[in-house]
């Protein structure tokens, strides 16, 4: 007898090429049955009229102290994510929020490489560099990341940086921009020559298109023939209008290279009076907690919570234009191909976690195939992180499901290895999984968190001398 029988849902797969109406069962946290017959279960689920989709993989969120916070967990199991990676840390603060309000999640975490935490400055020697990586690595995270945009470092130390994770095969994610370039087009084409050919993820594409340098469509059409012409570069593109930063200010200034960016681009002072007043004309929204979740307040309710807490709070500004958003999720290349293969919200605690909401829309607009869809929301993520049994519904794969419906374009119910995380729209897990490498495996369970780990060293040597 199955533990979990889903029945007469409309079952997508991209990997096994399915789009059609069957019944989907679950044996001991892997999948056990995939047809037309309705064997025995101990629980049956009537899926009519619903998508029965492996679970959401969100390939960039955030889910720490210095953005997104905890509340993250249960927002992306409210929104139908079954797996993600926090792109950011820092990483003990992930953790501590996963045993604390953790949704039943599995995780990997990036660990920012910053200026005060555990690098000097914004020109780190390679023996520093190499130090913070691997004190990284023994921590827990999948990988490190550059948080170019918030927090750079120079053209050079960012071409040391590349080079180091490449020689020792290390995951790097890089969010465009240094001392010299912002996070634009113009950081991006310092990252990609920087690199000399060398693999690394680049962080959000779309967010780098906004108009700032050159006219949107220019822009676009720049960003499109770099990726083209550098396929060794791995990024993914998100849905949502706005973006997610920090108000934080130092000496009155916006520590943040990208909210003093959305300032400077919309004529505001480049201050936290700027600020305050981007909020109250509604360009800008202050992040605030509500019954656990993280909403966008009032520009009133906004400017009062920035003043209570000395503007160190998040913020979102209206910054992401459709056309870009749109492009970098449909476009493909020549060989029918997917320019960008993965979705992400970069969300989180951001309240932008739109993978489900607006990537179903554009299924209904024809942009895309449900299958195709299923591609960019789950299995390429899976592959990109050595989750090799996730992202598909193969025999043996896990559990891991997202139930939702058509025409809410949201979440109904969700399963991690065939246990239920959200029940007819109610988060119902705790805890969760830290996905590892080898060298951070001890870490994770002296931290008490149960761990995946994934030899990151060999899959990437294997990706990247393919």
């Amino acid at each position: 007898m199955l533990d979990l029988l889903i029945k007469g849902g409309r079952v997508a797969d991209w990997k096994n090429h399915t789009d059609r109406i069957l019944n989907l069962g679950v044996q001991d946290g892997r999948i056990a049955y995939l047809g037309t017959d309705v064997p025995a279960a101990a629980r049956i689920i009537e899926a009519s009229g619903l998508i029965v989709i492996p679970g959401v993989i969100d390939s960039h969120m955030h889910a720490s102290s210095w953005l997104g916070g905890s509340s993250a967990f249960r927002m992306m199991a409210k929104a139908g994510v079954t797996t993600a990676m926090e792109m950011a840390g820092p990483l003990e603060t992930v953790f501590e929020g996963m045993k604390r309000e953790g949704a039943g999640l599995t995780i990997a975490v990036l660990q920012q490489l910053k200026p005060g935490l555990n690098i000097s400055g914004t020109d780190p020697s390679d023996d520093e560099l190499k130090r913070a990586i691997q004190e990284s690595l023994e921590s827990g995270a999948y990988g490190v990341k550059l948080l170019g945009g918030h927090y750079p470092m120079t053209p050079d130390a960012m071409k040391r940086l590349i080079r180091i994770c490449c020689d020792s095969y290390t995951f790097l994610a890089i969010h465009a921009g240094s001392t010299e370039h912002g996070s634009n087009l113009e950081g991006v084409r310092e990252v990609i020559a920087a690199a000399e050919g060398r693999p690394f993820h680049l962080a959000h594409i779309n967010a780098y298109c906004r108009g700032n340098v050159e006219p949107l469509e220019d822009e676009i059409r720049e960003t499109a023939d770099l990726l083209s012409r550098h396929p060794e570069i791995e990024t993914e593109s998100y849905l949502s209008p706005i973006n997610g930063c920090s108000a934080k200010c130092r000496d009155d200034v916006p520590e943040s290279g990208v909210t003093r960016s959305c300032l400077k681009s919309h004529g505001y002072d480049v201050s936290a009076e700027g600020i305050l007043k981007a909020v109250a004309d509604g360009y800008a929204a202050v992040h605030e907690v509500v019954d656990g979740f993280v909403t966008l307040a009032s520009p009133e309710k906004g400017i009062e919570i920035l003043k209570a807490r000395g503007m160190d709070v998040p913020v979102s500004f209206k910054v992401n234009p459709a056309l870009s958003r749109f492009y970098f999720a449909t476009q493909k290349k020549q060989d029918g191909t997917f320019l960008v293969n993965s979705f992400c919200t970069d969300g989180g605690g951001i309240p932008r976690n739109v993978i489900l909401k607006n990537g179903l829309l554009l299924v209904d607009f024809g942009a895309l195939t449900l299958q195709e869809f299923v591609l960019k929301s789950s299995y390429e993520t899976a592959c990109r992180l050595g989750l090799t049994s996730k992202g598909h519904f193969s025999a043996g794969a896990d559990a891991d499901i997202t139930i939702a419906d058509p025409v809410s374009r949201e979440a109904v119910s969700t399963f991690i290895s065939g246990q239920p995380v959200l029940e007819e729209g109610k988060v119902v897990a705790r805890g969760g999984t830290i996905v590892t490498t080898p060298d951070g495996a001890d870490a994770v369970r002296r931290f008490g968190l149960p761990s995946r780990v994934v030899d990151v060293r060999t899959l990437l040597k294997t990706r990247w001398n393919r």
